[in-house]
This record gives structure tokens, C-alpha cells and sequence, in this order.
């Protein structure tokens, strides 16, 4: 990271119960695409089965953009109740349901919104 001028920092962890947590994972890796691509593809770490594929980038850029939805809707009150929980959850349903039908996302990414559609509702 110091050779490519970026601050050493942690990888965030995706936790199931922090809604943005997979969303920061992907933010991170996509902003330090090169570091990942440099660590997987040297030979002497041993790392080269988890070296991401270009079609897999790809698919995290996607699902960073169908993430970001919920970044910038549920988590822009400072306390969310039932009367601002209802139409978030409404706006993201819609959101997902335009997304699921985008043919121009991966076969994988629509999968996942599909199983995340089926998990709100």
C-alpha cells in the first residue's frame, strides 16, 4: 500500500447485523483494487486462488451500486421509527424490484437481489 502512496489500513469486517457492513467491504476492496490484485497474484504469498477475477470486479461494482440504495435511504434519519421504517422499506422494495429486471447486471447480482427481495418482504 505505502509503494502505491495509500495509508495501511484495515479490511472492514462484514457483520450480518450491521446493515452497511458488506456495503464498507465492498467500498474498501473496490478503492483498493490494485493492493488486492498485487497481494493474489504474488506467487510466494500463496494467495493466487483468492485472486478476484475481472468479471468479479464486475459484479462487486454492481452490487456496490444496488447497496448503496440502503446507505442512502434507511440510514439517513438519526432515529428511525415506524413512520420512516415503513416508506424506507417500501422505497427499497421498488428499488430492488427495478433492479432484479436491469439485464445489464450479472446473472449473479440479480440472483442476489431476487433472494434480497424475497428476504424483506
Amino acid at each position: 500500500m505505502q509503494e502505491l502512496r495509500m495509508t495501511v489500513s484495515f479490511l472492514p469486517r462484514d457483520v450480518a447485523t450491521r446493515w452497511n457492513s458488506t456495503l464498507d467491504l465492498l467500498d474498501y476492496a473496490l478503492r483498493h483494487r490494485k493492493v488486492v490484485d498485487g497481494v493474489t497474484q504474488r506467487r510466494d504469498l500463496g494467495l493466487r486462488k483468492y485472486e478476484v477475477l475481472d468479471d468479479e470486479w464486475v459484479m462487486m461494482e454492481q452490487l456496490r451500486s444496488v447497496l448503496e440504495v440502503r446507505r442512502n435511504t434507511l440510514f439517513s434519519h438519526d432515529f428511525p421509527n415506524l413512520l420512516t421504517v415503513i416508506p424506507t422499506m417500501d422505497s427499497i422494495n421498488k428499488v430492488l424490484t427495478t433492479h432484479a429486471q436491469n439485464m445489464d447486471l450479472s446473472t449473479s447480482v440479480r440472483l442476489a437481489i431476487a433472494i434480497a427481495k424475497k428476504t424483506l418482504n
